[in-house]
């Protein structure tokens, strides 16, 4: 079957009619027909019974369309890469990162970057860390910006720096506080990525009375007084005063990591981004670190 036979049997599969392919294709109806029999006599098989002047789809001819499918998911997948390799020139940039860091870190970093380089145009989305991994299959993104060490051979993971985690809660606690001493039956978990991997490492909340899928989320619940959690700190700071923030012991800290494809190096725009984000998030978790856990430096 070549694949103009698969298109034309695809499009009947799909419009459930020989005459609505043949318009979908803007090909005539003796074409579309004559095609599909070449396509049969190939194949050695019916794909089609006529039926009172309708084509009813054989056995065979469901199994070739659940493979036609994927096999059409994956040519939209091509034409989505060609299509942005041919807008995204050197001096374009599509950022993705995590929710959380999109209302924080993400902003400044990419204020301060837009200023030193006026020419180059930015594109930044946020999305959770799986999605963003897909957009970067396609070439949809330059890089992404999140928590989570990646284990995939197709991308490279560049950590930045360490941020520091914190306690958040609406009630007057003691300084540190202890991860241990955390009332359960307040406890508001932060979904079920890096962040909540590295908790279960130092305790485990089984029986948690919310779950949320973004930080800042949680410290939004805190701030309404519904419970405490565990966030990064530039979540912390962006909804939540001072005042309910609180390190922790013993202290923790999660990576910033840029994801970029391993077999495309990062443009020069790309490079620079990397470069101001990385000398910004060096000097303010240092700043950080130092305030809340000054033992350990």
């Amino acid at each position: 079957m070549t694949l103009r036979h698969l298109e034309i049997f695809y499009a009947i599969m799909l419009c459930g009619s020989l005459t609505k392919a043949a318009e979908m294709l803007c090909i005539s109806q003796p074409a579309a027909s004559k095609s599909l029999k070449h396509a049969e006599l190939r194949l050695g098989f019916s794909l089609f019974e006529r039926k009172s002047g309708k084509l009813i789809p054989t056995k065979e001819a469901h199994i070739l369309f659940e493979k036609a499918q994927s096999i059409y998911s994956e040519l939209g997948h091509l034409k989505e890469l060609a299509d942005n390799l041919a807008i995204n020139p050197e001096g374009r940039l599509s950022i993705g990162c995590i929710p959380s860091l999109g209302l924080s870190l993400v902003p400044t970093v990419t204020t301060q970057f837009i200023q030193e380089n006026p020419s180059i145009k930015v594109d930044i989305s946020t999305d959770h860390t799986e999605t963003m991994l897909q957009r970067l299959a396609k070439c949809d993104l330059d890089f992404a910006i999140t928590f989570q060490h990646v284990k995939n051979p197709n991308i490279t993971v560049v950590p930045l720096a360490q941020v520091p985690l914190v306690y958040l809660d609406d009630q007057p606690q003691i300084s540190p506080v202890k991860i241990d001493d955390i009332d359960l039956s307040r406890w508001i978990h932060p979904g079920t990525d890096s962040l909540a991997q590295l908790i279960i490492q130092h305790r485990q909340f089984q029986a948690f009375r919310l779950n949320v899928q973004t930080y800042y989320m949680a410290a939004e619940f805190v701030k309404l007084s519904l419970g405490c959690t565990i966030s990064d700190i530039f979540s912390a700071e962006q909804i939540l005063p001072k005042s309910m923030i609180y390190p922790l012991e013993p202290a923790m800290h999660l990576d910033i990591c840029l994801l970029h494809r391993t077999d495309m190096t990062l443009s020069k725009a790309a490079y620079n981004y990397q470069k101001t984000l990385k000398t910004y998030l060096e000097k303010k978790t240092q700043s950080l670190n130092q305030k809340l856990y000054p033992n350990e430096n």
